[in-house]
């Protein structure tokens, strides 16, 4: 720490830091002189402070110097670093004109005597610099830099091993979200990744775990960059976390919310969308089941008409529970009329662009019960209904593409058995 004596200067009974530029840095800080007050009357102990701020205004003259062709996000944090060296906060300009009068004026002082007409000044000053924009497909890179205590003393193998789940959890949401900026992110983005990760958990048999995986390392590096760079952001990945039991994670709609709120308010949403949410509704699918089935599987003309899930060559279903028939009823049969008499189907290959487009649609139009609410939940408002007419368990898993827990004997419900069912959860009108 003796180094750092020669900047510690006294001023009546308090100490400061003092430090002339260096001649490499005066082209870009044209100021003589860099002053801040140490807060202290201990000598030892403003010599320990005169060192944190030498390392906070070396660390600016190597961004300044860095920026000559800077990044934003090297602006940005070069704006906050110098705001630290006049010995205030970096607060965007929309929170300095609303700072108390006295506090507005001690900022403009400082300006005034710290070189007024060097743009970088006024910058960190007033809070004019512009926010740094970050895509998620940056996040891992951004997230490295700034957390170096993670990475200190890693070989080679051990990086790939601590860089790998990280990358594949972004790799993740960028398929299912979009490499979007991460002050964009919103808890609608992550209800999204969550229903996509809730199907894999069903449909693949993946453990809650595994998608907890992805959403904490998500939630981690999209919170530190954002604190690092001061990015104003609402907790999106807050509560979407799997429990060990899938069952305590449900949130289905209530029927009243589908019949009298949701089927009356899809006129305008897009025809695919809207056909695939009224066969959801009154059959309980996965999203993607009726998504993905060609044409021929949906049997209109049957005596009771259907909709055949089972894998072929472009469609491939994971467990065998999945492969079922399903009677088509009430808003079901329409939906499954208007899809079929599309010229084109966007969403066979895209299913995790259908849930967010629905989710979108039933945000902007108001239509989720509550914000925990989502596509997906209309599955588990079939389900409640399962429950709630006492159907059989075998019963309950033919329609819905459960695993049966007990030795499967005999054929199992009819068509016609399984029809007498979902009249009474189809929704009508």
């Amino acid at each position: 720490m003796s180094e750092y004596k020669r900047y510690v200067v006294k001023r009546g009974d308090w100490y400061h830091f003092q430090r002339a530029v260096p001649a490499a840095y005066k082209w870009v800080d044209r100021r003589r002189w860099v002053r801040q007050a140490l807060k202290t009357r201990d000598y030892a102990e403003a010599v320990v402070r005169a060192g944190e701020v030498n390392r906070r205004v070396t660390a600016y003259w190597a961004s300044l110097v860095k920026s000559g062709s800077a990044h934003s996000n090297d602006r940005y944090r070069a704006a906050i670093d110098l705001a630290s060296v006049f010995g205030i906060e970096y607060r965007p300009f929309s929170e300095v004109i609303q700072l108390p009068a006295a506090e507005f004026v001690r900022r403009a002082n400082i300006l005034a005597r710290n070189d007024p007409d060097n743009p970088a000044h006024f910058k960190a000053i007033f809070g004019t610099e512009d926010k740094p924009r970050i895509k998620m497909g940056a996040l891992l890179a951004e997230y490295e830099k700034i957390a170096k205590d993670e990475t200190t003393g890693k070989n080679a193998d051990q990086m790939r091993v601590w860089r790998n789940p990280k990358k594949r959890a972004i790799a993740n949401w960028i398929k299912v979200v979009s490499d979007c900026h991460i002050d964009e992110i919103s808890q609608f983005h992550t209800l999204d990744f969550r229903d996509w990760w809730l199907e894999r958990i069903e449909v693949d048999g993946l453990k809650p775990s595994t998608a907890n995986k992805d959403l904490t390392h998500l939630n981690k590096m999209h919170r530190v960059v954002c604190k690092f760079h001061r990015i104003d952001h609402i907790k999106p990945f807050q509560d979407t976390y799997f429990s060990e039991g899938i069952e305590g994670e449900k949130y289905p709609f209530s029927r009243d919310w589908i019949k009298n709120k949701i089927l009356p308010g899809i006129a305008s949403m897009n025809d695919e969308a809207r056909a695939l949410l009224m066969i959801v509704a009154s059959t309980g699918a996965r999203p993607s089941e009726p998504a993905r089935a060609p044409n021929e599987k949906f049997r209109l003309d049957a005596d009771i008409p259907h909709l055949i899930i089972e894998p072929d060559d472009k469609v491939k279903i994971k467990t065998k529970y999945s492969k079922r028939i399903v009677p088509l009823c009430g808003s079901a049969l329409d939906g499954a009329r208007l899809l079929v008499g599309l010229k084109k189907r966007r969403y066979m290959a895209k299913t995790s662009s259908l849930s967010a487009a629905v989710n979108k649609y039933l945000s902007d139009h108001n239509l989720r019960e509550t914000p925990n609410h989502s596509f997906y939940s209309l599955r588990h408002t079939f389900q409640d209904g399962l429950t709630a007419l006492d159907v059989p368990d075998r019963m309950q898993t033919e329609l819905m593409g459960h695993k049966f827990d007990r030795p499967v004997y005999g054929t199992g419900p009819t068509l016609e058995h399984k029809k007498t069912v979902i009249e009474k959860l189809a929704f009508y009108g």
